[in-house]
């Protein structure tokens, strides 16, 4: 599949023997590889490497050690493979990654590996310390507005009942999560609740019929503390993930920002309605639903996603993405042949920041994995290998020319 040239100029870099001419030579032939090409010429030299070459495992760690400084998660320590992939359209950007990565498919020149008991470059070029600037990730914050309209801030609550609210109990769980629990009273009417999360705020719902609920950053559900023997009806904006108990004689129905209605039984669903998102992504990964906007109506069955444009038209997606869906809900941001502004609203909401742009907004397309465990110095640095320029003022990210 590859020339003869090509594999001795990749035996050159891996034996650190390549000259910089050589070096060139390698990064022109890289480029003109596809996408798909490229992934498998770096697999296989970095397969024949380790099949060569016994590294000890003090340098496995120390090099697992600098991923996880920058953020990057590695598979185990004898086969480094990261999860951040960049690609965009300039294929200058493409052939000085591929150059910088035969050794380790990372998207940057982060180490090379030597003959056996020489010490790698990470030694002596550790990751750099953050920045008094950088930010940390969102975490597990909510707050609960009951019906008279009092407040608790349940991140900082402690675990054990914490109102009584008609016929139910809210409950802290000892793992952060809130429950309701029914006393079996009668004749006590059902009041509302509100949990709203922050920007950088994430939390867990256990609604009084069991459903499960998962709200991202800057999102909102309100909720009866008992559901009517009719329906179960909730209201939310932002975007929430539901796991919803079955109950054919009582049907669970979503209101999203008071015009869509998602109408459920049982199943498993991501709702994603920001207001500054171009369309409403309903993505259904078990059970079917039914959308309905206006006069428009869509049903969904697993797999599929239905769209809705701000005109309230529905467009439903045979083959979504499902794990790009709920990326967030499972701690990890995942993109794929994504824009800027759109990598930038997610990093918005989860970093607690303000996105200004002071020119025209770049063309780069990216994909990739990132844990939304990372700081927000480690979010950003896949990204310098782009034109993509930026600076931090405060909670302010100037995205430059």
């Amino acid at each position: 599949m590859f020339s003869e040239r090509l594999v001795q100029l990749i035996d050159l870099y891996f034996s650190n023997n390549i000259t910089e001419v050589e070096k060139e030579e390698l990064a022109h032939e890289v480029g003109q590889l596809g996408d798909e090409e490229l992934q498998i010429l770096l697999k296989n030299a970095w397969t024949n490497h380790q099949a060569q070459h016994d590294i000890p495992d003090e340098i496995s760690q120390k090099i697992i050690s600098f991923f996880s400084e920058q953020g990057i998660p590695v598979t185990d320590n004898k086969n480094v493979t990261p999860v951040i992939e960049i690609r965009q359209n300039k294929r200058w950007l493409k052939i000085s990654i591929a150059a910088a990565c035969i050794l380790a498919f990372v998207g940057g020149s982060l180490f090379l590996f030597k003959p056996k008991n020489v010490q790698p470059i990470v030694k002596n070029n550790p990751a750099p310390a953050k920045t008094i600037e950088d930010i940390k990730p969102g975490g597990p914050k909510a707050l609960l507005i009951l019906a008279d309209g009092s407040k608790i801030t349940l991140d900082s609550a402690s675990s054990g009942v914490l109102a009584q609210q008609g016929n139910a109990q809210v409950i802290k769980l000892s793992n952060g999560e809130i429950k309701y629990t029914i006393n079996g009273q009668t004749n006590v009417p059902a009041l509302y609740n509100t949990i709203t999360t922050p920007a950088g705020g994430i939390y867990q719902l256990i609604l009084p019929d069991g459903t499960r609920a998962w709200l991202n950053s800057s999102s909102s559900i309100r909720y009866p503390t008992e559901f009517a023997s009719e329906q179960r009806l909730v209201q939310i904006s932002g975007e929430v993930y539901f796991e919803v108990v079955k109950n054919p004689s009582n049907p669970f129905i979503v209101k999203v920002n008071n015009l869509t209605e998602v109408k459920v039984l049982g199943t498993h669903f991501n709702v994603n309605a920001y207001d500054d998102e171009v369309e409403i992504k309903t993505t259904l990964l078990e059970g079917s639903v039914n959308i309905t906007r206006g006069n428009s109506k869509c049903l969904l069955n697993p797999g599929q996603q239905a769209k809705i444009s701000k005109n309230g038209v529905i467009r439903r997606i045979d083959h979504a993405d499902l794990d790009e869906a709920v990326a967030w809900k499972n701690g990890y941001f995942l993109f794929n042949s994504a824009g800027l502004p759109d990598i930038l609203r997610q990093a918005a909401r989860w970093y607690n920041l303000d996105i200004v742009y002071e020119s025209s907004t770049p063309p780069d397309k990216f994909s990739g994995q990132i844990p939304r465990s990372v700081n927000l110095s480690s979010f950003l640095k896949w990204m310098k290998w782009s034109d993509v320029h930026f600076k931090l003022d405060g909670e302010k990210l100037v995205i430059k020319p």
